[in-house]
């Protein structure tokens, strides 16, 4: 999936997609600290935050991608 948002010109540039996916998973790494996760099979999915930590997160998610919209 994030091949296809970054190939060619009118794709959301590298550095966007790795802001993005940097902090999806700062949220879901907090998450499975808070829930005391201990491993890899343990995982937790972004419709599994509290609506308000998701909320946060398509929040800024937005704020990222801000400037691509605009062209």
């Amino acid at each position: 999936m994030w091949s296809r948002l970054t190939r060619g010109g009118d794709g959301l540039p590298r550095e966007k997609v790795d802001a993005v996916v940097r902090l999806i998973d700062r949220y879901l790494a907090e998450e499975g600290q808070f829930r005391n996760l201990q491993s890899d099979k343990q995982t937790i999915h972004p419709r599994d935050l509290p609506p308000q930590r998701r909320e946060e997160l398509i929040n800024e998610i937005f704020e990222i991608l801000k400037d691509v919209r605009k062209k």
